[in-house]
């Protein structure tokens, strides 16, 4: 029950949740390596581990805690999430990143994200790369990022003290990259088709009132606040693998399989 309480991620968690935080987070494991403090977020939805060691500081309930928890696979884990869901994770030492993104964490032009365009989270990432500026300089397919544009965002980034805005544009695309297709706030990844149509929602909602028969919602998409997509028992094995896809109906033809005279 405390580590339940403990992974109440909404505006509901408990103070003393965001203490056991930082002590946690002054204890890393030997094994993650150096990590920026500004990176550090939550042990559950980063893919870096706590000392539990008797060498540890952490108090020994925390310890307790901390060993039960992975005693019994408790992990952020789903079936599938959605794009919200997907957009509130940490993008530093992401749970479905690839081994290069570990590699990147702690860069020169990763200091600056942080640091000066205040990136931590999928969104972040996904509002610096966004801008009409770099957009556009992705879309004309020139390699060469000019240090001197105008808008009101690179203006911005200059002041806090980032000396490139295009570069570092560029290194937070390529952290995006990095991300395993489960996990990537892709919005145009394929429909599973089991998720009920807004109309059926509509019915449900109103049977519900009317203390009616509701139609049973079989969708496996996580959607909400990142505390519904905690589980415990997950097998490691499965983790970063994509949901499977229910076969649509008529005649499949995959992307560039076949050549029509």
């Amino acid at each position: 029950m405390w580590t339940k309480r403990y992974l109440d991620l909404t505006a509901d968690r408990p103070l003393w949740a965001y203490l056991v935080d930082d002590l946690i987070n002054r204890n890393v494991s030997p094994q993650a390596g150096a990590i920026r403090n500004n990176a550090k977020f939550n042990t559950f939805l980063q893919s870096w581990s706590p000392s539990t060691s008797k060498a540890s500081h952490l108090p020994e309930y925390i310890k307790r805690m901390l060993k039960t928890a992975k005693k019994y696979n408790v992990s952020f884990a789903a079936v599938k999430l959605d794009e919200r869901t997907k957009s509130q994770l940490p993008i530093w030492y992401h749970i479905g990143g690839t081994n290069s993104l570990r590699r990147l964490n702690n860069t020169g032009h990763s200091d600056c994200l942080r640091n000066c365009h205040r990136i931590f989270t999928i969104a972040d990432v996904q509002r610096a790369i966004d801008r009409h500026c770099f957009t556009t300089l992705i879309a004309s397919r020139n390699d060469y990022s000019p240090e001197s544009c105008s808008c009101q965002a690179c203006r911005e980034d200059r002041e806090r003290g980032c000396r490139h805005p295009h570069a570092c544009c560029k290194s937070a695309a390529n952290l995006l990259r990095q991300i395993l297709p489960k996990w990537h706030p892709d919005p145009l990844q394929v429909n599973d088709g089991l998720t009920l149509t807004r109309r059926r929602k509509d019915k449900n909602a109103h049977a519900l009132v009317e203390d009616g028969e509701t139609t049973f919602n079989p969708s496996l998409t996580t959607r909400g606040p990142l505390s519904e997509a905690i589980r415990v028992f997950v097998d490691p094995s499965v983790h970063s693998a994509p949901p499977a896809i229910r076969q649509r109906r008529g005649r499949i033809v995959e992307e560039e399989s076949c050549t029509v005279f």
